[in-house]
């Protein structure tokens, strides 16, 4: 009975070493780290677009004030205009927030030209087409060259609708040639005054002969003691 138990016991305590030996210690699990918060991904800055529009337009007030020769009435606006469109082109694709500051203020100050200088312009423009006019006006041209001066007329009446309408290429253009009108009507008056005045000229001048050529006849006659009468001796 001993036996029996003895061996029993060795039995138990052998499968539990060989159990013991067959399983694995339990390792502890690492703990996982939080995830992280995933940053927003920031934007790249924005490069500010080439100011294409502004510097057509620059360019194209340049052109016009030039074309017009308006920049010697308004010196001053002209040359800072010059010098802005300049600078814009100069920063142009390098930075163009700053070229785009510099070509608005070009464009303002061309505009500025246009706007002054183009009011000095036409007045000068206005003043000797006047003078013109006024000489025509004197030698009744209107009278004596009745359709030529109406056609100069009209042509000066739309320069002025044009000044006050701010259209400065048409009043640039009207001014000077009603200006030439109003001195071919002028010219054209004269030369036919001239013509009137010498003819006046040569009748009085025909008259005094004629009157002469009398005095001599009648002294002639009285001179042989003709009578000079129209009744006889």
């Amino acid at each position: 009975m001993r036996k029996i138990i003895y061996l029993a016991a060795a039995a138990g305590a052998l499968f539990l070493v060989v159990s013991c030996a067959s399983t694995p210690p339990q390792q502890p699990k690492p703990e996982t780290p939080p995830p992280q918060a995933v940053k927003p991904e920031q934007p790249a800055a924005a490069v500010p677009e080439a100011p294409d529009a502004e510097l057509a337009q620059a360019k194209s007030l340049q052109q016009r004030v030039d074309a017009l020769g308006l920049g010697t009435y308004d010196p001053e606006d002209y040359a800072a205009a010059n010098k802005d469109l300049q600078a814009g082109q100069d920063a142009y694709g390098k930075d163009n927030a700053a070229s785009k500051k510099s070509l608005q203020s070009a464009i303002t100050e061309y505009n500025a030209v246009l706007t002054k200088g183009g009011a000095s312009y036409l007045a000068k423009e206005q003043e000797q087409t006047e003078a013109s006019k006024k000489a025509a006006d004197d030698l009744k041209a209107s009278v004596a060259v009745k359709d030529d001066y109406a056609k100069a007329n009209e042509i000066y009446t739309r320069a002025l609708q044009e000044k006050d309408a701010g259209d400065i290429e048409g009043a640039s253009k009207d001014f000077p040639q009603a200006r030439d009108d109003f001195d071919a009507v002028a010219k054209a008056a004269q030369q036919k005054k001239d013509a009137a005045v010498q003819a006046l000229q040569n009748a009085q001048q025909d008259k005094t002969a004629a009157e002469q050529k009398a005095a001599d006849a009648e002294k002639a006659l009285k001179d042989e003691g003709f009578s000079t009468s129209s009744g006889g001796q």
